[in-house]
Protein backbone atom coordinates (compact mmCIF):
# COMPACT_ATOMS: atom_id res chain seq x y z
CA UNK A 1 0.00 0.00 0.00
CA UNK A 2 0.61 3.45 -0.49
CA UNK A 3 -0.07 6.69 1.19
CA UNK A 4 -3.17 7.08 2.49
CA UNK A 5 -4.38 10.29 0.62
CA UNK A 6 -7.34 11.60 2.96
CA UNK A 7 -6.38 13.09 6.52
CA UNK A 8 -8.95 10.97 8.16
CA UNK A 9 -11.67 8.20 7.28
CA UNK A 10 -14.07 11.17 8.41
CA UNK A 11 -12.32 13.13 5.73
CA UNK A 12 -12.83 10.68 3.10
CA UNK A 13 -16.40 10.14 3.75
CA UNK A 14 -16.84 14.04 3.04
CA UNK A 15 -15.18 13.65 -0.49
CA UNK A 16 -17.22 11.29 -1.54
CA UNK A 17 -20.22 13.28 -0.53
CA UNK A 18 -19.24 15.99 -2.66
CA UNK A 19 -18.54 13.42 -5.24
CA UNK A 20 -22.11 11.81 -5.27
CA UNK A 21 -23.38 15.79 -5.23
CA UNK A 22 -20.90 17.02 -8.23
CA UNK A 23 -21.96 13.99 -9.85
CA UNK A 24 -25.80 14.12 -9.77
CA UNK A 25 -25.46 17.87 -10.84
CA UNK A 26 -24.52 16.72 -14.14
CA UNK A 27 -28.44 15.77 -14.51
CA UNK A 28 -27.29 13.06 -17.15
CA UNK A 29 -27.31 9.31 -16.94
CA UNK A 30 -24.53 7.16 -15.25
CA UNK A 31 -23.73 3.95 -13.96
CA UNK A 32 -20.70 3.67 -11.87
CA UNK A 33 -19.29 0.04 -10.82
CA UNK A 34 -15.64 -1.08 -9.16
CA UNK A 35 -13.28 -3.18 -11.13
CA UNK A 36 -9.63 -4.60 -9.24
CA UNK A 37 -6.78 -3.99 -11.33
CA UNK A 38 -3.26 -4.90 -9.77
CA UNK A 39 -2.73 -1.31 -8.43
CA UNK A 40 -6.04 -1.16 -6.51
CA UNK A 41 -10.04 -0.99 -6.48
CA UNK A 42 -10.88 1.48 -9.76
CA UNK A 43 -13.84 3.13 -9.95
CA UNK A 44 -15.47 4.05 -12.76
CA UNK A 45 -18.28 6.43 -13.92
CA UNK A 46 -19.78 5.99 -17.54
CA UNK A 47 -22.39 8.70 -18.72
CA UNK A 48 -24.45 8.82 -21.56
CA UNK A 49 -25.95 6.58 -24.25
CA UNK A 50 -23.71 3.81 -24.84
CA UNK A 51 -25.64 3.13 -28.30
CA UNK A 52 -23.15 6.30 -29.25
CA UNK A 53 -19.17 6.52 -30.27
CA UNK A 54 -17.34 5.83 -26.61
CA UNK A 55 -14.51 8.39 -25.44
CA UNK A 56 -11.95 7.71 -22.33
CA UNK A 57 -11.59 10.37 -20.27
CA UNK A 58 -9.27 10.98 -16.80
CA UNK A 59 -9.72 13.60 -14.62
CA UNK A 60 -6.51 15.90 -13.49
CA UNK A 61 -4.07 15.86 -10.85
CA UNK A 62 -5.86 15.94 -7.26
CA UNK A 63 -9.11 15.91 -9.61
CA UNK A 64 -11.99 13.99 -9.47
CA UNK A 65 -13.99 12.61 -12.17
CA UNK A 66 -17.66 14.34 -12.13
CA UNK A 67 -15.81 17.93 -12.56
CA UNK A 68 -13.97 16.63 -15.39
CA UNK A 69 -16.85 14.87 -16.85
CA UNK A 70 -18.60 18.37 -16.33
CA UNK A 71 -16.19 20.52 -18.52
CA UNK A 72 -17.07 17.89 -21.15
CA UNK A 73 -20.81 17.72 -21.36
CA UNK A 74 -21.77 18.83 -24.56
CA UNK A 75 -19.50 16.13 -26.10
CA UNK A 76 -22.42 13.46 -24.89
CA UNK A 77 -24.52 14.51 -27.85
CA UNK A 78 -21.94 12.55 -30.10
CA UNK A 79 -20.41 10.09 -27.84
CA UNK A 80 -20.89 8.24 -24.72
CA UNK A 81 -17.79 9.11 -21.72
CA UNK A 82 -15.99 6.35 -19.72
CA UNK A 83 -13.97 8.17 -17.00
CA UNK A 84 -12.17 6.43 -14.11
CA UNK A 85 -11.23 7.74 -10.94
CA UNK A 86 -7.40 7.80 -10.72
CA UNK A 87 -5.96 6.10 -8.28
CA UNK A 88 -4.61 7.86 -5.20
CA UNK A 89 -6.37 10.47 -5.99
CA UNK A 90 -9.37 12.13 -4.71
CA UNK A 91 -12.12 9.97 -6.07
CA UNK A 92 -13.60 6.43 -4.95
CA UNK A 93 -10.91 4.26 -6.55
CA UNK A 94 -8.14 2.81 -3.90
CA UNK A 95 -7.10 6.23 -1.73
CA UNK A 96 -3.22 5.19 -1.66
CA UNK A 97 -0.74 6.47 -3.90
CA UNK A 98 0.32 3.26 -5.97
CA UNK A 99 0.44 4.39 -9.01
CA UNK A 100 4.39 6.36 -9.63
CA UNK A 101 4.57 9.05 -12.31
CA UNK A 102 8.52 7.70 -13.20
CA UNK A 103 7.38 4.05 -13.81
CA UNK A 104 5.22 2.70 -16.65
CA UNK A 105 2.31 2.22 -14.09
CA UNK A 106 -0.11 4.67 -15.87
CA UNK A 107 -0.10 2.69 -18.81
CA UNK A 108 -0.29 -0.41 -17.06
CA UNK A 109 -3.20 0.41 -15.27
CA UNK A 110 -5.26 1.98 -18.23
CA UNK A 111 -4.84 -1.04 -20.04
CA UNK A 112 -6.22 -3.28 -17.13
CA UNK A 113 -8.89 -0.87 -16.99
CA UNK A 114 -9.43 -1.45 -21.11
CA UNK A 115 -8.99 -4.90 -20.65
CA UNK A 116 -11.52 -5.34 -18.34
CA UNK A 117 -14.26 -3.39 -20.34
CA UNK A 118 -13.34 -5.28 -22.95
CA UNK A 119 -12.01 -2.16 -25.34
CA UNK A 120 -9.17 -2.99 -27.55
CA UNK A 121 -8.77 0.91 -28.44
CA UNK A 122 -10.88 3.82 -28.29
CA UNK A 123 -10.34 7.57 -28.57
CA UNK A 124 -8.97 9.16 -25.52
CA UNK A 125 -9.66 12.70 -24.32
CA UNK A 126 -7.10 14.13 -21.13
CA UNK A 127 -6.48 17.64 -19.35
CA UNK A 128 -3.53 18.83 -17.78
CA UNK A 129 -1.98 15.97 -15.52
CA UNK A 130 -4.01 13.44 -17.20
CA UNK A 131 -2.36 14.17 -20.27
CA UNK A 132 0.93 12.65 -19.26
CA UNK A 133 -1.26 9.30 -17.85
CA UNK A 134 -1.84 9.09 -21.48
CA UNK A 135 1.29 9.75 -23.08
CA UNK A 136 2.47 6.80 -20.54
CA UNK A 137 0.12 4.44 -22.38
CA UNK A 138 1.46 6.18 -25.97
CA UNK A 139 5.13 4.76 -24.89
CA UNK A 140 4.12 0.95 -24.00
CA UNK A 141 0.66 0.09 -25.70
CA UNK A 142 0.49 3.07 -28.54
CA UNK A 143 -2.12 0.73 -30.19
CA UNK A 144 -4.45 1.11 -27.53
CA UNK A 145 -5.29 5.00 -28.38
CA UNK A 146 -7.20 5.79 -32.17
CA UNK A 147 -6.95 9.56 -31.50
CA UNK A 148 -6.63 11.55 -28.70
CA UNK A 149 -7.56 15.18 -27.83
CA UNK A 150 -5.29 17.01 -25.33
CA UNK A 151 -6.35 19.94 -23.24
CA UNK A 152 -4.07 22.20 -21.27
CA UNK A 153 -2.02 19.20 -21.73
CA UNK A 154 1.32 18.00 -19.12
CA UNK A 155 3.86 15.58 -20.44
CA UNK A 156 5.34 17.86 -23.42
CA UNK A 157 6.30 20.88 -22.13
CA UNK A 158 5.80 23.59 -19.22
CA UNK A 159 6.11 27.51 -18.25
CA UNK A 160 8.98 28.80 -16.55
CA UNK A 161 9.62 27.02 -13.20
CA UNK A 162 9.73 30.22 -11.74
CA UNK A 163 6.61 31.88 -11.91
CA UNK A 164 4.88 28.67 -11.79
CA UNK A 165 5.82 28.42 -8.18
CA UNK A 166 5.51 31.60 -7.56
CA UNK A 167 1.68 31.45 -8.32
CA UNK A 168 1.11 28.97 -6.66
CA UNK A 169 2.90 28.57 -3.57
CA UNK A 170 1.89 32.18 -2.06
CA UNK A 171 -1.57 31.56 -2.64
CA UNK A 172 -1.83 27.99 -1.32
CA UNK A 173 0.65 28.99 1.63
CA UNK A 174 -1.97 31.79 2.45
CA UNK A 175 -5.02 29.20 2.37
CA UNK A 176 -2.62 26.49 4.87
CA UNK A 177 -1.66 28.58 7.72
CA UNK A 178 -5.10 30.46 7.60
CA UNK A 179 -7.97 29.51 5.90
CA UNK A 180 -10.61 31.82 4.33
CA UNK A 181 -12.63 32.75 1.10
CA UNK A 182 -9.91 35.48 0.14
CA UNK A 183 -7.07 32.82 0.70
CA UNK A 184 -9.39 30.20 -1.50
CA UNK A 185 -10.40 32.90 -4.10
CA UNK A 186 -6.31 33.98 -4.39
CA UNK A 187 -6.14 29.87 -5.63
CA UNK A 188 -9.10 30.04 -8.11
CA UNK A 189 -7.72 33.12 -9.29
CA UNK A 190 -4.58 31.45 -10.47
CA UNK A 191 -6.18 28.36 -11.55
CA UNK A 192 -9.81 28.97 -12.84
CA UNK A 193 -11.03 31.27 -15.46
CA UNK A 194 -14.42 31.35 -14.36
CA UNK A 195 -15.10 30.21 -10.89
CA UNK A 196 -18.51 29.02 -9.71
CA UNK A 197 -20.12 27.55 -5.96
CA UNK A 198 -18.86 23.78 -6.82
CA UNK A 199 -15.65 24.72 -7.78
CA UNK A 200 -14.56 26.62 -4.39
CA UNK A 201 -16.52 23.89 -2.76
CA UNK A 202 -14.28 21.33 -4.24
CA UNK A 203 -11.02 23.19 -3.87
CA UNK A 204 -11.64 24.38 -0.52
CA UNK A 205 -12.71 20.40 0.71
CA UNK A 206 -9.48 19.38 -1.22
CA UNK A 207 -7.03 21.89 0.18
CA UNK A 208 -8.61 20.83 3.85
CA UNK A 209 -9.30 16.85 3.85
CA UNK A 210 -6.82 15.33 1.27
CA UNK A 211 -3.23 15.34 0.68
CA UNK A 212 -2.27 16.35 -2.22
CA UNK A 213 -0.41 15.06 -4.72
CA UNK A 214 2.82 17.08 -5.22
CA UNK A 215 5.09 14.77 -7.48
CA UNK A 216 4.97 16.29 -10.90
CA UNK A 217 4.20 14.69 -14.45
CA UNK A 218 6.67 13.08 -16.22
CA UNK A 219 7.60 14.73 -19.43
CA UNK A 220 8.48 12.52 -22.66
CA UNK A 221 11.09 12.36 -25.29
CA UNK A 222 10.47 12.33 -28.87
CA UNK A 223 12.59 8.91 -28.67
CA UNK A 224 9.71 7.46 -26.21
CA UNK A 225 7.18 7.92 -28.30
CA UNK A 226 8.07 6.34 -31.51
CA UNK A 227 5.72 4.17 -32.28
CA UNK A 228 3.07 6.44 -31.55
CA UNK A 229 1.41 8.16 -34.65
CA UNK A 230 -2.65 8.93 -33.27
CA UNK A 231 -3.63 12.04 -34.71
CA UNK A 232 -3.92 14.66 -31.74
CA UNK A 233 -6.28 17.77 -31.27
CA UNK A 234 -3.97 20.06 -29.14
CA UNK A 235 -5.89 22.70 -26.95
CA UNK A 236 -3.65 25.45 -24.87
CA UNK A 237 -3.46 29.15 -23.93
CA UNK A 238 -1.15 31.72 -23.08
CA UNK A 239 -2.68 32.29 -20.06
CA UNK A 240 -1.57 29.16 -18.95
CA UNK A 241 0.99 29.50 -16.44
CA UNK A 242 1.87 25.58 -15.89
CA UNK A 243 1.59 24.51 -19.99
CA UNK A 244 0.97 27.93 -22.02
CA UNK A 245 0.51 27.83 -25.63
CA UNK A 246 3.95 28.41 -27.37
CA UNK A 247 5.91 26.19 -25.16
CA UNK A 248 3.32 23.07 -25.67
CA UNK A 249 2.86 23.66 -28.93
CA UNK A 250 6.19 24.19 -30.32
CA UNK A 251 7.96 21.31 -28.46
CA UNK A 252 4.79 19.18 -29.81
CA UNK A 253 6.17 19.45 -33.31
CA UNK A 254 9.28 17.90 -32.20
CA UNK A 255 8.07 15.12 -30.44
CA UNK A 256 5.22 13.43 -31.96
CA UNK A 257 5.22 11.68 -35.19
CA UNK A 258 1.24 11.33 -36.21
CA UNK A 259 -0.83 14.45 -37.48
CA UNK A 260 -1.23 17.41 -35.13
CA UNK A 261 -4.54 19.91 -35.29
CA UNK A 262 -3.86 22.79 -32.67
CA UNK A 263 -6.12 24.95 -31.00
CA UNK A 264 -5.61 28.00 -28.89
CA UNK A 265 -7.73 29.49 -26.26
CA UNK A 266 -8.17 31.80 -24.50
CA UNK A 267 -8.13 31.62 -20.48
CA UNK A 268 -6.15 29.82 -17.93
CA UNK A 269 -5.77 26.68 -17.05
CA UNK A 270 -8.93 25.54 -16.56
CA UNK A 271 -11.07 26.69 -18.99
CA UNK A 272 -14.55 29.16 -18.74
CA UNK A 273 -17.76 27.39 -19.62
CA UNK A 274 -17.93 28.97 -22.97
CA UNK A 275 -14.92 28.11 -24.03
CA UNK A 276 -15.00 24.89 -23.15
CA UNK A 277 -18.10 24.21 -25.23
CA UNK A 278 -16.17 25.72 -28.57
CA UNK A 279 -13.26 22.88 -27.24
CA UNK A 280 -16.10 20.51 -27.42
CA UNK A 281 -17.38 21.43 -31.08
CA UNK A 282 -13.53 21.58 -31.88
CA UNK A 283 -13.16 17.75 -30.78
CA UNK A 284 -16.07 17.01 -32.73
CA UNK A 285 -15.27 18.56 -35.85
CA UNK A 286 -11.84 17.40 -35.59
CA UNK A 287 -13.12 13.73 -35.42
CA UNK A 288 -15.20 13.97 -37.60
CA UNK A 289 -12.75 14.85 -40.55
Amino acid sequence: MGKFVYKSEESMQQMHTFYDKALASLHVETDAFYIQTSFGKTHIVIVGDTNKKPLFTLHGGNGISPLNIRLFLPLLDEYYIIAPDVIGMPGKSEPYRNLSPKKDDYANWICEILDALKIDNIMFVVSSYSAAMMLSLATVHPERITKAALLVPSGIARGPLLPIMWSMSIPFMKYYFRPSEKALQGIMDTMVSEGDALWCEFLDLMMSSYKMEMRPPKFFRKEELTRFTAPLLIIASSEDVFFPDVAVFSKADKMFAGEITKMNIPGKHLPAPQTMADVCKAIVDWDDK
